[in-house]
């Protein structure tokens, strides 16, 4: 049996989970009013929840370049990356997805956000990152798990 065959990857654009929450949720609300009272610094915040992170995953990126390894979820991996971001947590990208989907639920205002935040984070974790994580013990071995018992999955 072939790598691609045994690849348990199978989620091309992992953008796309919180994105298409933020839009079920802008839905949501358009159809099923929640009468929230926010307060006046959530816009702000949410904007800065919003922006903050794209350096970090703009840092992971450059990283995965400079290491000469694919950023696309089902890209061809040539090594385990440990720095940069990768030194304080295993998915500083999908960590960045989760806090910018946390800003836009407060920069918009979308309390249904709240509510499909658990959702997004599962979604995440196990159609994303457990079937990546497979994918690099098998591609890897002891060297990978070494660097999984080093660094935390998120935080």
């Amino acid at each position: 049996m072939s790598q691609a065959a045994r690849d348990p990857r199978r989620f091309p654009f992992p953008p796309a989970i919180p994105i298409i929450a933020l839009l079920i949720s802008w839905g949501m609300g358009r159809l099923w009013p929640a009468d929230v009272d926010w307060p006046a610094w959530s816009r702000s915040v949410g904007a800065v929840l919003v922006v903050t992170p794209l350096g970090l995953i703009l840092s992971a990126a450059h990283t995965f370049r400079r290491h000469q390894t694919a950023i696309k979820p089902l890209g061809r991996v040539t090594t385990i990356v440990a720095s940069g971001p990768f030194r304080y947590t295993r998915n500083p990208m999908y960590l960045g997805l989760l806090v910018i989907y946390a800003g836009g639920m407060l920069a918009f205002r979308l309390p249904w956000a709240a509510v499909l935040f658990i959702p997004v984070f599962l979604a995440l974790h196990f159609g994303v990152i457990i079937p990546e994580e497979h994918h690099l013990d098998a591609a890897f071995g002891e060297p990978y798990r070494s660097y999984r018992q080093r660094v935390r999955r998120w935080l």
